[in-house]
This record gives structure tokens, C-alpha cells and sequence, in this order.
């Protein structure tokens, strides 16, 4: 399966660098709605036979403005949710917080939020299950920057340090990949 994970584009939150998770719904602000156009034109010349898509508004946008034309299937998919960060949820990023939440090893349990060992299997059991359904298509996934460090781990391996706080994917980046 060919897969083009994009993150979606960019909310005030991710402007006013706020944490912004699975219990967090915000709309694409004007620069996003503009990354997500970007994105568009980026991938005009791919065929994809599905776009598959988190269920969070930013993300639906996000895959919406992408597909506009296309008329392709978007299928949203729970196991795609940003990370639900529970007390966390619209708190400043500090490099501090990332640390605790992202380190592998620590597998922090966010108070009344989800800690990363159980992030990481919905995404993992999410990906396997799109491999076996849609093995020789072509995929575009749209969905959180949380959710693009399993991905990328998954893909290219576990940083060294288990510290998936060093992966980073800016709104509406791209990641292509056989899987």
C-alpha cells in the first residue's frame, strides 16, 4: 500500500502553540484553509483510490479541501483521533510537557487523558487494518501531528532515545511511504 499521510492544516491553537488533542476541536484558520489549498496542488498528480481521515473537524477540512474535485470516498476512522491529552488539552507547549508525554519509556498517563503505549496500538492496529484492505491501492491519510510521530516511528523506527517529542510534522506536510 502506498500511503501519503498530510497533517492537517493550521488552527489558532496551533498558531498560539496550545496543546491540541483528541478532545480539542477546532477549524482551520485562514492560513490553514490556505496550507490545505497548497496541499492540493502539491498532490494534484497522484491517483488515490480512498482518502482515509480522522474524525476531528481540522482534519475533515484538511481532507475536504484536498479532495474537492476528486469526489474520492472519506472514510473517517476513530483510531486516528489526535491523542486525547486530557488535562492538558489547550495548555502552552512547553518542551517540558513534550518530553513527559512523548517519552516511550515514561509512558506518562495523562490525567484523564491516554498514555502513549495505548495511542500507539489504536494507530498501529489502524494502519495493519488499512494495509490488509487496501494493499495494492493507493491511500491518502489525513489526520494530527500526534498521530504522524507513531506513524513516522512506525515507519522509519524508534528514535534512538525513545523520545518521540524529536519527530515533528508541520501542518500540511506530506510523508510518503510503501508500507
Amino acid at each position: 500500500m502506498k500511503i501519503y499521510y498530510v497533517r492537517h492544516g493550521q488552527t489558532d491553537f496551533n498558531l498560539m502553540k496550545k496543546m491540541q488533542g483528541g478532545g480539542t476541536e477546532k477549524d482551520l484558520n485562514e492560513t490553514g484553509i490556505n496550507q490545505a489549498q497548497e496541499t492540493k496542488k502539491n498532490l494534484e498528480n497522484i491517483k488515490f483510490d480512498v482518502i482515509l481521515c480522522s474524525p476531528m473537524n481540522r482534519a475533515k477540512q484538511t481532507a475536504q479541501i484536498i479532495d474537492n474535485g476528486r469526489n474520492l470516498p472519506i472514510i473517517t476512522d476513530e483510531r486516528i483521533r489526535e491523542r486525547k491529552l486530557g488535562e492538558y488539552e489547550g495548555h502552552i507547549v512547553t518542551d517540558e510537557i513534550e518530553k513527559r508525554i512523548w517519552n516511550y519509556d515514561l509512558n506518562y498517563n495523562i490525567p484523564n487523558g491516554e498514555n502513549l503505549h495505548d495511542f500507539e496500538k489504536r494507530i498501529i492496529e489502524f494502519l495493519k487494518e488499512a494495509k490488509q484492505k487496501y494493499n495494492e491501492k493507493t491511500v491518502l491519510i489525513v489526520a494530527h501531528g500526534g498521530v504522524a510521530k507513531v506513524v513516522k516511528a512506525y515507519l522509519s523506527g524508534m528514535p534512538e532515545s525513545k523520545d518521540l517529542s524529536e519527530i515533528r510534522i508541520e501542518n500540511c506536510e506530506i510523508i510518503e511511504a510503501e508500507i
